[in-house]
């Protein structure tokens, strides 16, 4: 159905995570504002791998790292920054389009 809201989540919330050592970058729970730019995506620092979209040459070009298998927290900051180093930019939707609990 349609969005009661007219909010966009912007991938900013980011810090490093308790415990571990302080070792990884964490995105936290995201704050959703009303967009100040209308009528276009919006660009965001961080890729968020729970809301990816491309196309294909992204995951050829930007893979997952093979010297980090398994890894659970840590994919989205390298990832991220592998793929904005190499030429991509990541950008938020006008309006929220999907959600979760």
């Amino acid at each position: 159905g349609n969005s009661r809201r007219d909010t966009r989540p912007i991938m900013c919330n980011t810090d490093y995570e308790d415990g571990q050592n302080n070792r990884y970058l964490r995105h936290g729970s995201q704050p959703e504002a009303q967009p100040n730019i209308h009528g276009t995506p919006q660009l965001e620092p961080y890729w968020a791998a729970g809301y990816s979209f491309s196309r294909g040459h992204f995951v050829v070009n930007v893979p997952y790292d093979f010297y980090q298998p398994m890894i659970f927290q840590g994919e989205e900051m390298s990832i991220g920054i592998r793929g904005f180093t190499i030429g991509y930019d990541f950008y938020a939707p006008e309006r929220s389009v999907c959600f979760h609990p």
